[in-house]
């Protein structure tokens, strides 16, 4: 039954995966020349200072990729679903809902976490090349937030879409714009390096109450 799930899946999303890596493997190497022409412009020395001195993010352009493929995804995977009533029809099936819907979402969660792996990859080599560890490490623990957007999104947005209840849609609405106040606030260099356990452990929690949407559908259903 997993196989037909995957299959299914697939055949919806892949084209949005085509794209999301292409363009996350395009930011990179725009990323990379970027830095290779300011450093051989100002000098290492200068180039270096001005990251301490302003907090330069030289990886800014990485910053909404996990986001918006969060939120595409979850459209691309649930909208159709919902709009053709084939969740409702997919009760029938000799599969217990909540497998269901958490094999779609394993799905989902496989392809933000391919995103998030190339754009961390990529950003370790980016500095790792150019920057002392460091200044790479840092890179890395002010990205982490933006890539946990990404999970956040797809649950967030899943929820909405799954949600039959119009209030609660609302409520999800309104936690989520606020969340996402949270994991893009900006002050300094490894400003989350204390509290970043606790934004993991907020969107771990988003990633159990997307069951509460599929339950209340499948209530409703009978």
């Amino acid at each position: 039954m997993f196989k037909a799930i995957l299959y299914k899946e697939w055949i919806k999303i892949r084209l949005f995966l085509i794209i999301v890596v292409s363009v996350s493997i395009s930011s990179l190497l725009y990323i990379g020349f970027d830095v290779r022409h300011a450093i051989e412009m100002t000098g290492p020395t200068k180039n270096l200072l001005g990251l301490i001195t302003y907090h330069t993010r030289y990886f800014s352009m990485i910053k909404y990729i996990p986001l918006v493929s969060g939120i595409a995804l979850a459209i691309i995977q649930f909208v159709p679903e919902m709009t053709k009533n084939r969740f409702r029809l997919s009760f029938h099936l000799p599969i217990d809902e909540r497998k269901l819907l958490m094999s779609m979402v394993t799905i989902g969660i496989i392809n933000i976490l391919l995103v998030s792996i190339i754009l961390m990859v990529g950003l370790l080599i980016i500095g790792t090349t150019f920057y002392p560890v460091e200044i790479t490490q840092a890179s890395l623990m002010t990205s982490l937030p933006w890539l946990l957007a990404g999970f956040l999104s797809y649950f967030a947005v899943s929820m909405i879409i799954v949600e039959p209840i119009w209030k609660f849609r609302v409520i999800y609405m309104v936690i989520t714009y606020a969340s996402w106040e949270l994991f893009f606030q900006e002050y300094a260099f490894n400003q989350y390096v204390y509290s970043i356990w606790k934004y993991i452990l907020f969107m771990t929690l988003f990633s159990i109450i997307i069951l509460f949407p599929g339950y209340r559908l499948r209530k409703g259903s009978k």
